[in-house]
């Protein structure tokens, strides 16, 4: 949604069937795609799974999760279109100078918590981060289907699980995802950050146009 409102046509990808996705939609493994049919987009976005690399990949279920960034990256290198690559804090040391966002820096919070939400996103193209801005405020998680104040001094880790009319609006209103059940919005990248990172691929290619323009006069 982010980079829609950014001013992006899209058109998604993903090997699991989507039936909310508002845009277009391919269900294929993504690695498959021909690359004459990427080149013909001006911009790739990826998100490789990022269960390989979380905190929880001993986890039953997640043990043993593929970890791709690096496949995904040369084949995004091979279209020679601009690129970004998004994914867990934790997965760090598999990305190439990635730019972090954090939640607080794009004032999302709900009922007085901060949403912080790292998510790391690595490109071809030089990205600007605004930084953490964390306040004082207690941080909510979304994550598991549930919306939860995540420091025990604030009440949290379990204790805080209860929210006056559940946990949907919480995550609704501290994700900018209104439209997404609970399950959904557990696995997403806040609309704000792909809105920051496309406005900045957008210029990009719009610088690149206008030096290939003048180039050719």
């Amino acid at each position: 949604m982010g980079y829609h409102q950014a001013g992006f046509d899209v058109v998604g990808v993903d090997l699991s069937p989507q039936p909310r996705y508002p845009f277009g939609f391919i269900q294929m493994d993504a690695l498959a795609v021909d690359m004459r049919f990427l080149r013909s987009f001006d911009a790739i976005h990826a998100s490789p799974p990022c269960q390989g690399y979380t905190a929880m990949r001993h986890a039953p279920g997640t043990k043993g999760a593929p970890r791709l960034i690096a496949v995904v990256r040369a084949r995004l290198q091979a279209s020679g279109l601009p690129w970004v690559i998004e994914n867990v804090e934790e997965a760090r040391g598999e990305m190439n100078a990635p730019a972090m966002l954090c939640g607080s820096a794009f004032g999302l919070r709900s009922h007085g918590c901060e949403l912080r939400r790292h998510r790391l996103f690595e490109s071809n193209v030089a990205l600007s981060s605004p930084g953490c801005q964390h306040g004082t405020s207690p941080v909510v998680g979304i994550y598991g289907g549930h919306a939860r104040i995540r420091a025990a001094r604030h009440g949290g880790r379990g204790t805080r699980d209860a929210w006056p009319n559940g946990h949907k609006p919480v995550a609704a209103e501290a994700m900018g995802m209104d439209w997404a059940p609970l399950a959904e919005m557990s696995e997403a990248i806040p609309p704000a950050y792909t809105r920051f990172i496309g406005e900045q691929l957008l210029a990009h290619l719009a610088s690149s146009r206008l030096s290939i323009r003048k180039d050719a006069a």
